[in-house]
């Protein structure tokens, strides 16, 4: 998989989680799509970057999530256009943002990597209130999804999380034993963090992932 064969919103999404392991934050990116599908606002985890909330971005804080920044870098929010906008992520939304998406106006939500510790869609689909709202959930394509879980699980690894600790990893590792499996692999061979270290293009980023 390369730039060249994804779609415009999630190349972006993408290259945002890229851009947010890179600068040492989580590895989540995500982006807004109007109804035809070009990228308006986009967005990456921040939660490593130094504090500060200004320009439509947060930073160093429990707040600063992907779906946050790209949702606070939309120019407008026009009533009804916006119902056809779709909030595109690279990491299933955790009820902050899904409670942030539902709040938002747009209408549409669609993500890579599941994620078994904190995803928490079924805000959109299940509350009573928020159900309501008739927000669309869905999925990006299989090899999106699989880059994107590798690159999130890489990350973790950096952070020293590892299966047996009880918690997120054993998680993920229920869910998606064999991408866990490779993210070990991965990490071990130094590989993806050298290209981290260099700010390599996402295109060499994802022909590793892959």
């Amino acid at each position: 998989m390369t730039p060249a064969d994804l779609s415009a919103g999630w190349n972006a999404a993408l290259q945002e989680a890229w851009d947010a392991y890179c600068a040492g934050s989580y590895a989540i990116g995500a982006c807004v799509i109007d109804a035809q599908g070009t990228v308006i606002a986009r967005g990456r985890n921040r939660l490593g970057d130094p504090r500060g909330a200004e320009g439509g971005v947060i930073s160093g804080h429990d707040l600063a999530h992907a779906e946050i920044n790209a949702l606070l870098n939309l120019r407008d929010v026009p009533r009804p256009d916006c119902y056809g906008w779709t909030v595109l992520t690279t990491v299933q939304p955790c009820p902050q943002c899904a409670g942030a998406i539902a709040m938002s106006g747009l209408r549409a939500v669609e993500y890579a990597a599941e994620d078994p510790w904190g995803g928490c869609t079924r805000l959109l689909t299940d509350d009573p209130y928020v159900s309501r709202k008739g927000i669309r959930v869905g999925r990006a394509p299989q090899d999106v999804q699989r880059a994107a879980l590798r690159l999130m699980l890489h990350a973790l690894l950096d952070e020293g999380r590892a299966r047996g600790d009880r918690s997120i990893m054993d998680s993920f590792d229920a869910a998606h034993p064999q991408d866990v499996t490779f993210a070990e692999a991965l990490h071990a061979s130094g590989t993806l963090a050298a290209l981290r270290d260099r700010r390599a293009p996402l295109t060499e980023a994802l022909a590793v992932l892959a």
